[in-house]
């Protein structure tokens, strides 16, 4: 029978729209592309559910969100920290990264609230309820755990990680944002002279001596007030007052909780190394903990044999306007074979 030219150009056609569907999905099965696809706002994550509920870890009610996808199976966890924020838990990046987590793995992510940031609560004692409430929850939901942590919430989750038996230390861990030397740290907010976000002055601010009872009241109540993304200085001051918003913006970072912080704290000398392969990503442009702070703890962690990965990137940004959409794409093989390992 005589094929029309026609109808073999519209034959070919439909075979190469049958061949890009099928490689559409096949790309779609991949964990790192649904991450990625969710992350950058272009695919919502489907099927996932989100519910807020409450543990009672040592009699102390702990709220908690729970993301978990549609026949998801059992036994498999992300273990969730936010940064410093006093939307904790609820943070909108949280609740960006959790469905995101849960569609792409399939693992069932339990982000427990943390107070500190709005508080004067010492690291010490964020990094007793970390360890508490993370073996509280090894012991109910009995399986394979991954960790995932923010900004300084990612270096305390190490160090509380030292309270916990080896053998309940989460099989892979993703940082973003981290850092490894408090000092060192401290000196870069102390002397580099750059706008360092007001939050950062805040939550130095709640631990210092020179700060009264009402003085912590009322920058509580700005931290509060804080919204994702850059602190807005010109609201910080309208809430505390020229002359505290001044005197919060002088002082020094010299917590020493916070400049105790470092290698030895964090994997201390003697212990056993855990089993664990590490993974930290890293905005270019975070105004809170510059990326050679993640760096330097991805160096150190090479360096004591540990399995670890690090990528500094210009999307997820740790602070400002969520970027992820316009400079993912310029990341995106280094990402995607970053994420691909992660998720494995």
């Amino acid at each position: 029978m005589k094929v029309t030219w026609k109808k073999a150009v519209f034959v070919s056609l439909a075979v190469i729209l049958i061949a890009l569907l099928v490689t559409a999905l096949l790309v779609l099965q991949k964990p790192e592309v649904r991450f990625m696809l969710a992350m950058t706002d272009i695919l919502k994550p489907s099927g996932v559910s989100t519910h807020e509920i409450s543990l009672d870890i040592n009699g102390v009610p702990t709220p908690m969100m729970e993301f978990r996808k549609d026949g998801a199976p059992p036994g498999r966890y992300y273990f969730f920290l936010h940064g410093v924020t006093p939307q904790t838990y609820r943070h909108p990046t949280m609740m960006k990264l959790g469905p995101a987590i849960a569609g792409a793995t399939g693992r069932t992510v339990l982000a427990p609230r943390i107070q500190g940031s709005e508080t004067s609560r010492t690291i010490e004692a964020v990094a007793h309820d970390i360890a508490n409430i993370y073996t509280e929850l090894r012991k109910r939901y009995p399986g394979s755990f991954h960790a995932f942590a923010a900004c300084i919430s990612g270096t305390i989750l190490l160090a509380s990680l030292n309270h916990v038996p080896l053998e309940i230390y989460p099989e892979k861990i993703f940082l973003y944002g981290p850092f490894l030397d408090g000092k060192m740290l401290a000196n870069f907010y102390n002397t580099s002279g750059m706008e360092i976000d007001y939050i950062v002055r805040m939550t130095n601010a709640m631990r210092h001596p020179v700060i009264t009872g009402p003085e912590k009241d009322l920058i509580s109540r700005a931290i509060l007030a804080t919204k994702p993304g850059l602190t807005d200085r010109e609201e910080m001051k309208r809430i505390l007052g020229a002359e505290l918003y001044r005197k919060v913006d002088k002082l020094k970072i010299d917590n020493p909780g916070f400049l105790n912080i470092n290698e030895l704290t964090l994997f201390p000398a003697g212990k056993p190394l855990p089993k664990c392969r590490f993974y930290t990503l890293h905005s270019r442009s975070d105004q809170i903990i510059p990326f050679t702070m993640g760096l330097g703890l991805h160096r150190y962690l090479s360096s004591r044999g540990l399995p670890s990965r690090f990528v500094a990137t210009g999307a997820f940004q740790h602070s400002g306007p969520d970027s992820a959409s316009e400079t993912a794409w310029k990341d995106l093989f280094e990402l995607a074979d970053f994420l691909r390992d992660l998720f494995k």
